[in-house]
């Protein structure tokens, strides 16, 4: 009997020796979490400047691109012009 009772004893010494080791354990994983969300927040608001750094250069780039286009477009019509006059001022005056 009283060596059930030293083995209740050392069981219950055991276990709560135990409880307190995870009773750290999750105060530290806790902890890490904490950090690990904190991170991840900060890699999040870095990826979104990243991802309005990104929409800005597309925009950029199409304005960029139409642009080009609309100057080619004035660039022809002023060639077209050029060689209008230049065949009127080459033709006889009509009589």
């Amino acid at each position: 009997m009283l060596k059930d009772i030293i083995g209740f004893g050392k069981q219950l010494v055991s276990l709560t020796r135990d409880v307190d080791q995870n009773k750290t354990a999750v105060k530290e994983v806790r902890i890490e979490v904490k950090e690990l969300r904190e991170e991840v927040n900060k890699l999040r608001q870095e990826l979104n400047g990243l991802a309005r750094v990104v929409e800005r250069l597309a925009f950029e780039l199409q304005k960029d691109r139409e642009s080009a286009s609309q100057e080619r477009r004035i660039q022809l019509l002023e060639i077209e012009n050029r060689f209008l006059r230049f065949e009127r001022s080459s033709l006889p005056p009509p009589s």
